[in-house]
């Protein structure tokens, strides 16, 4: 590799690991001291970067909350998803349901990235603009799976993609009240009305 492409590609790697690590301090003070009680300075000073440096790549403290979310709900959509192909379901109601309860498992596990995600898991399929062009390809594909085979139930486009979008919306908000708010009842409870919501809304 030439000399120059060997600096560049060196820029380039730092300039990744510095993000990561500005995401990685954030992610770690949002999720024990919450997003309003975190200053900038405490990121930047917990990833150890000059603070000029937090703005190379964000905005202000809401842009990184805003990143975050979208990393770690994409996060858990393609796991979910992943999971799911690996079990060779055919009926798409049936992957659909085990999808959903990977998703609600992994979350009921997993609380501080529920409480960062709060309500908006649905971030991770519809906020296409933030992505990265790989994340993006993995994430639309997930989109596309969904969309087709609810226009084959005889669903218009536009229909397929905002019946996805309520599902989304239902099951981040349903896990938030649930497993953070512990209200009205306990996720398990919950889960098998909430699975029968979502099959009236696909079939």
């Amino acid at each position: 590799m030439p000399k120059e492409k060997k600096i560049i590609s060196k820029i380039i790697e730092n300039k990744k690991k510095k993000e990561e690590e500005l995401y990685t301090a954030a992610y770690e003070l949002f999720t024990t001291k919450g997003a309003n009680n975190t200053a900038i300075d405490e990121i930047v000073k917990k990833a150890g970067v000059a603070k000029g440096t937090f703005y190379l790549y964000f905005k202000d403290k809401y842009d990184i909350v805003n990143k975050l979310i979208l990393k770690k709900s994409s996060q858990v959509i393609r796991e979910a998803m992943d999971k799911t192909a690996e079990q060779g379901i055919e009926a798409f109601q049936d992957r659909t349901l085990f999808f959903i309860d990977y998703v609600i498992n992994y979350l009921k596990d997993n609380k501080l990235i529920l409480k960062l995600i709060n309500k908006n898991l649905s971030s991770g399929l519809f906020k296409r603009a933030l992505r990265k062009s790989e994340e993006n390809t993995e994430v639309e594909e997930i989109v596309s799976f969904f969309i087709e085979n609810l226009i084959k139930k005889g669903m218009t486009s536009l229909e397929a993609e905002l019946t996805l979008f309520m599902i989304f919306e239902l099951v981040g908000s349903v896990c938030y009240s649930s497993i953070i708010l512990e209200e009205p009842e306990d996720i398990e409870v919950i889960k098998p009305i909430l699975f029968d919501k979502i099959l009236s809304m696909i079939e």
